[in-house]
């Protein structure tokens, strides 16, 4: 089931899992998950706009996560955008002015919508598990899980996700990527081989949970009112 599927993503996300950072053309997950909910968009009559700046240079990040972000966070936006709204994914290279301490320049990544947005008092605990966004008139299936799987795959690639929303308004998520460095990839790639090299014993894959973990993973979502998964 969708919740099963959830609950296993969030369980090896907030595990101490490697996952495998490498060079990503992040136009290709953000244009991939455009063409995914193209016809959901025309149906809805909301207008899904991608906007990337030219010549964007490769990120560090892991491809299939990046994807699971796109696709999570623009479906969230049309399922909460009304007819005649929009969607836009942007992509852009920051100033040198926000290069870390060790000289690294980064790509920042927005998803923007012009739905019904989220309340400031729920913004603070939008990415908990199962946390709902109460709303008297939309009441939309979801696992309520989405948005803290997000927030893990960026935790993953040693960012942070971030939020700009007002109710009737509309919602901006926001992260940033570092742009690709093969030496920063080299010394990730030695650290994780001297990692399983210590640890050759363990499984290679990280242990699933339990039935009884789901079972109550379930209830949870089960026992929480009809309101707005975001």
């Amino acid at each position: 089931t969708r919740l099963g599927n959830d609950v296993l993503d969030l369980s090896r996300l907030e595990s101490n899992r490697r996952y495998a950072l490498t060079e990503v053309d992040i136009s290709q997950p953000m244009e991939q998950t455009l063409r995914t909910y193209k016809l959901n968009a025309k149906e809805k009559q909301i207008l899904l706009v991608c906007d990337l700046e030219a010549d964007l240079p490769p990120v560090m990040g892991n491809y299939d996560l990046l994807l699971q972000i796109f696709v999570i966070l623009v479906g969230n936006s049309l399922k909460f955008t009304q007819p005649g709204g929009k969607m836009m994914l942007r992509a852009y290279q920051l100033s040198s002015s926000h290069q870390n301490s060790e000289g690294m320049d980064f790509i920042r990544v927005e998803i923007a919508d012009t739905g019904i947005g989220i309340a400031a008092e729920d913004q603070a605990a939008i990415f908990d598990r199962f946390f709902r966004v109460e709303n008297r008139v939309h009441t939309l299936e979801g696992t309520g899980l989405g948005l803290s799987i997000v927030k893990n795959i960026i935790d993953k690639h040693n960012s942070r996700v971030h939020l700009v929303s007002e109710v009737g308004i509309g919602t901006t998520f926001w992260f940033d990527l570092p742009v690709y460095d093969a030496a920063i990839e080299n010394r990730t790639d030695k650290t994780d081989k001297g990692d399983r090299a210590e640890a050759q014993d363990a499984s290679a894959l990280e242990p699933e949970p339990d039935e009884a973990e789901l079972s109550k993973d379930a209830a949870e979502v089960s026992n929480s009112p009809a309101s707005m998964p975001r």
